[in-house]
């Protein structure tokens, strides 16, 4: 069990660690480095909040990574007999996603995002299996969700040191400002777990200031293109709506829809996707 306050405050401070032996790369050592610090942030939280279990768990990966053998994502198999099924297929998809995109650049070009995908998601499996507090579960999973896009998207670019500085491939603005909120199938209305993170975004927005805030809606492939069309439209409205009841100004908040147009997951027509189901928080600065 996990206090997400406290993981963001932990996992935003200075862990400091030493460079681990054995990296064959710098670009290595970058991903090995990061995933430590994310690890021993984890396990910091944990003891803090007397989970003396997990809190040693993540200390182990922390140390295996710092000694230039970081581990593998955590495996839905292993975690099974201690999960519900409505969390099993999400979580054996996007662990799927998580080492595809390890396994192709994500650990060279964005090493560090690629880290925080992987910690997020291993507090995200973590929470799912205890089962306890739908808000740190929808945090975590919504860390690894914005994590994984960003590293997904770094892979399909073509980047030269000509046309872009090396440092450009690193999304580090886009990272704390995207914020993905959940919607239940066919509902328009922002859930408990929702609001969570509309309250983390209002809070990302009162951080300092910002031009505007972009709301998109989104929708499964379950239902036929112009319904979908309106329910994500539906969608992006009631976020709106939730933000500024958290005091941000309407005029400051733009809607937008874009239906079933643009999965986050890829499926067929008509497959109810959970993750496909959402709406972007985009604060732009």
């Amino acid at each position: 069990m996990i206090s997400m306050t406290k993981y963001s405050g932990v996992l935003a401070a200075a862990v400091s660690l030493a460079c681990y032996a054995g990296a064959t790369t710098a670009a290595g050592m970058d991903f090995a480095q990061a995933l430590a610090q994310d690890y021993a942030a984890l396990s910091q939280a944990e003891f803090t909040q007397g989970d003396e279990r997990d809190g040693q768990t993540y200390a182990q990966r922390a140390q295996a990574a710092q000694q230039g053998k970081p581990t593998a994502p955590d495996q839905v198999e292993l975690r099974q007999p201690f999960l519900k099924d409505k969390y099993i297929s999400e979580l054996s998809q996007s662990r799927t996603r998580l080492v595809t995109a390890l396994d192709k650049t994500g650990r060279t070009d964005v090493p560090e995002v690629a880290a925080r995908a992987q910690s997020s998601y291993d507090c995200w499996i973590e929470q799912a299996s205890e089962d306890i507090q739908p808000e740190d579960i929808n945090a975590c999973k919504n860390s690894f969700m914005t994590a994984i896009a960003a590293v997904e998207a770094a892979a399909t670019k073509v980047v030269t040191e000509e046309v872009v500085p090396p440092a450009a491939a690193v999304p580090t603005k886009s990272y704390p400002e995207k914020f993905l909120v959940f919607f239940d199938f066919d509902r328009a209305t922002v859930t408990s777990e929702g609001l969570a993170v509309v309250e983390s975004a209002n809070a990302a927005a009162n951080g300092k200031p910002f031009k505007h805030i972009i709301a998109t809606g989104h929708a499964d492939r379950s239902g036929g293109e112009s319904y979908n069309m309106a329910l994500s439209q539906r969608r992006a409205n009631a976020v709106k709506s939730a933000l500024g009841k958290q005091g941000l100004s309407a005029d400051s908040i733009e809607t937008a829809a874009r239906g079933e147009s643009e999965p986050l997951v890829p499926t067929d027509d008509g497959v109810r996707e959970p993750q496909n189901r959402r709406v972007e928080i985009l604060i732009e600065r």
